[in-house]
């Protein structure tokens, strides 16, 4: 087996393919077999294929039928827009700040060194930080007491 080049969109291909495996271009040599009589052309062993069992009915193909236009009720519409409405309303306090999310309250506390600074984001207010920054204060006072 070796490769050659599609006369037509010039990308290599087996010299043994039919036809052009990206283009889909008949080979030459293919459509030279193709005009040649049945009787000059050579024979050649398959083995792909087994004997045909008649006892076996064909399988057949279920009738293709056109899918029904979807049709969408109009209660579906009014909650898509309801949704997109309280998507555009971010939750606030009663001052306007960003509230501190749970998993951020937990961490904060667990983990200062690291989580504290997510309180520096927009919206989150100074009696927030002042707090979290204020545990992070205390505890690296509290690791640097001497015992």
């Amino acid at each position: 087996m070796a490769l050659i080049d599609c006369y037509e969109c010039k990308r290599s291909i087996s010299n043994q393919a039919l036809v052009c495996i990206h283009c889909g271009a008949p080979l030459a040599e293919y459509a030279q077999v193709q005009n040649t009589p049945a009787e000059a052309r050579t024979a050649t062993i398959s083995f792909g294929s087994l004997p045909r069992n008649n006892a076996v009915p064909d399988a057949v193909a279920p009738p293709v039928s056109t899918p029904l236009p979807k049709v969408m009720p109009a209660a579906a519409g009014r909650r898509r827009r309801q949704q997109a409405e309280q998507a555009v309303q971010a939750p606030s306090n009663p001052d306007g700040s960003r509230p501190v999310e749970g998993w951020l309250k937990i961490m904060v506390f667990l983990m200062p060194m690291v989580f504290v600074w997510f309180l520096l984001r927009n919206g989150h207010s100074n009696k927030q930080r002042l707090f979290g920054f204020g545990w992070l204060a205390l505890l690296i006072l509290a690791s640097s007491l001497p015992k």
